[in-house]
């Protein structure tokens, strides 16, 4: 008994240091509880951004998509252009000598409109001068045609004059 008295203080002593060590380690889970619950809500923000990101990657990937459609249509287009701008600069040639025969008519029928137009203004002047003469004809005409009433008449007193040497 007596040694079991002598130990009670050094239990007293022990106890008291294991309920401080529990007494710390209850603060240290406490504290840990707390940085784990703060984890957590770290981890749910983090998870959160996570599906924010990928939210934001499939956007990406889809507009990636339409570009490279986009593409492979401007690449189809341009392939197309190029095929027109082969075909034209292939007909540049025809077309050059087409102008060519094009020129050289054209300055053949401006030459002969040129001669045309030398002819009509001759024919204007022979018309002026065809103009004239009928006038000048139409005057001789009134003048014979006068001359033959004339005649006519004195015609017409001979005829008379006979019938009437006649009938005498």
């Amino acid at each position: 008994k007596a040694s079991a008295e002598a130990d009670v203080p050094a239990l007293t002593e022990k106890k008291k240091k294991s309920d401080s060590m529990n007494a710390d380690m209850i603060d240290q889970i406490a504290t840990l509880k707390e940085r784990l619950s703060s984890s957590d809500a770290s981890v749910q923000l983090l998870a959160k951004e996570k599906e924010a990101i990928e939210s934001e990657k499939t956007e990406l990937l889809r507009e990636k998509a339409l570009l490279e459609t986009d593409a492979a249509d401007t690449r189809c287009q341009v392939q197309a252009l190029l095929e027109e701008k082969a075909s034209a600069e292939a007909d540049v040639p025809a077309l050059t000598e087409k102008k060519k025969k094009s020129d050289s008519m054209n300055a053949d029928m401006i030459d002969q409109i040129a001669a045309l137009k030398e002819r009509l203004s001759s024919s204007d002047a022979n018309v002026l001068i065809l103009n004239e003469e009928k006038d000048a004809l139409c005057q001789q005409n009134t003048s014979l045609e006068s001359n033959i009433a004339k005649m006519s008449f004195q015609v017409q007193a001979l005829l008379e004059e006979k019938a009437s040497a006649e009938a005498d």
